[in-house]
């Protein structure tokens, strides 16, 4: 087996289940973790909550909402602490919003760490360096508000994976994607003495052609999601909010991809709402699921709470996240933390998660 096909298997890991079931397996699996501590918070929902600068990520067309006019962030997500400090996700985002649109940019880089390369001659083996596997991607939107109370926005996005050594040819694999999303959020009202509003939101992203890694002989879909959010936040008082999340996601890729080699990727997104094998209950367990909290005094401290399910068989991700944030003047530092209680490891367990950004 090649030593790079080692790597993949690493950057792939939490997207299998232990058990010989079906998870459903892509490339670039990095694009479907959660990159910021405000949405990982509680429990990775953040399509139909109010705009951040991460909202890059979960829908940009929330950016025309946006209180401020632009804002940069910046976070940090170790992965697989326990194995290793040098495995990571970091990410930098930026928006600035016009008096109808928006435009949004980012940059997330995977780091697998630090690889030893050993190579075996006779009986001894020999080291021949090491090499940091990495995978990034860059990506610019574009958010339109169509109305008073709903947006759209679009997304370009180009992937970089170089998972090989520098020693070996064609080491490196790269694609294109698109994000499409939506967003809408009402006025508020009264609910007996309080008010309340809600918000609404869709987003289908990495929209793009299958992705081949060298050598390896067949290409690999990338994580083609389809996302829908809801919120209702009601304001108790002057000084007090809280808000109610709820978000669905389903991975639109065939569920068994070794019997669409031959599939492209338009083919492969309707394809993936009929094709489990075990018909209409697989393909509900596809769905996963998120509940969040967030409470918010004075619009300067934040208590977030969340839960996230995925079917034991389609990748056995459970888990519980907290988080919590402090706004002072135009800055804002988030923390989250994840405890995973499914029977499988959580390369994210245990894990503190920071986002730091600046509003101006």
């Amino acid at each position: 087996m090649k030593f790079y096909l080692l790597i993949i298997l690493l950057s792939c890991s939490y997207v299998f289940s232990q058990e010989k079931e079906q998870p459903i397996t892509t490339a670039f699996p990095f694009l479907l973790i959660s990159p910021d501590a405000i949405a990982s918070g509680r429990g990775d929902i953040g399509g139909a909550s109010s705009p951040d600068v991460f909202s890059q990520y979960w829908n940009s067309s929330k950016y025309v909402f946006s209180l401020q006019k632009s804002g940069i962030g910046i976070s940090y997500t170790p992965y697989l602490n326990k194995l290793s400090r040098d495995i990571f996700l970091a990410n930098l985002s930026y928006y600035r919003k016009g008096s109808r649109s928006a435009w949004g940019g980012s940059l997330r880089y995977f780091s697998i760490g630090e690889v030893q390369q050993t190579q075996l001659f006779g009986s001894d083996i020999y080291r021949l360096g090491n090499f940091l596997p990495s995978e990034w991607l860059l990506d610019l939107s574009y958010n339109l508000k169509l109305s008073e109370y709903y947006s759209m926005g679009i997304t370009a996005r180009y992937l970089h994976s170089n998972l090989r050594s520098p020693a070996e040819e064609k080491a490196t694999a790269q694609g294109i994607a698109f994000d499409i999303s939506g967003y809408y959020t009402s006025e508020k009202h009264l609910v007996g003495n309080h008010f309340g509003s809600y918000s609404l939101g869709f987003q289908i992203s990495n929209i793009g052609s299958k992705i081949k890694y060298e050598d390896l002989g067949q290409s690999f879909f990338l994580p083609t999601n389809l996302k829908l959010s809801g919120s209702y936040t009601l304001s108790v008082d002057s000084e007090n909010d809280i808000s109610l999340l709820v978000e669905l996601n389903k991975l639109l890729v065939p569920s068994d991809t070794q019997k669409h080699k031959k599939t492209d990727f338009l083919e492969g997104i309707f394809t993936s709402f009929t094709d489990a094998p075990n018909g209409f209950s697989e393909e509900m367990r596809e769905i996963s699921w998120g509940l969040g909290f967030e409470y918010t005094y004075l619009q300067h401290w934040c208590l977030r709470t969340g839960y996230f399910y995925q079917h034991k068989n389609k990748g056995d991700k459970k888990y519980l996240t907290i988080g919590t944030g402090f706004n002072i003047q135009h800055w804002q530092l988030d923390f989250s933390y994840l405890f995973s209680t499914a029977q499988t490891v959580n390369p994210l367990s245990n894990s503190l998660r920071i986002s730091l950004q600046y509003t101006f």
